[in-house]
């Protein structure tokens, strides 16, 4: 857990978490969590991937979601924006979550858009802008 006065350093070392975790298909856009430097890098990250399906980011965040474990710790967690149809009913966790079930373009777009997004924070002279967690 990193959220302890013990894990400083760890969670210091930490630039920012990027997590897939809630839905299916390509990837839109990514949630901001409510981060004005969040959304003024990602809406620029965002722009350039339009031509393969990317459509917008949203300003507000997203829950129930593993990235909220790191912001409740002080470093930056973001979750992308997918279709979400039915997915915690009848795919997610399920014996209908396999494999044959992707679609390999779709695949393909999520992993574009991810790996824009780790590349341009990893390539960044600045470590990602820190928000204060929610008290």
């Amino acid at each position: 857990h990193l959220s302890g006065e013990g894990n400083r350093a760890a969670r210091d070392k930490f630039n920012v978490y990027f997590n897939a975790d809630n839905g299916f298909g390509p990837i839109w856009g990514f949630y901001e969590e409510n981060s004005e430097p969040a959304a003024q890098l990602f809406d620029r990250w965002l722009a350039p991937l339009k031509a393969i399906g990317a459509k917008r980011n949203a300003f507000e965040g997203v829950g129930s979601t593993d990235h909220l474990s790191f912001i409740e710790a002080g470093v930056p967690g973001f979750n992308p924006i997918q279709a979400y149809d039915n997915y915690d009913k009848h795919t997610h966790h399920t014996n209908m979550d396999t494999p044959e079930r992707l679609n390999p373009k779709d695949l393909s777009a999520a992993a574009t858009v991810i790996a824009t997004f780790a590349y341009q924070a990893a390539m960044s002279d600045q470590k990602f802008p820190r928000v204060p967690p929610k008290k």
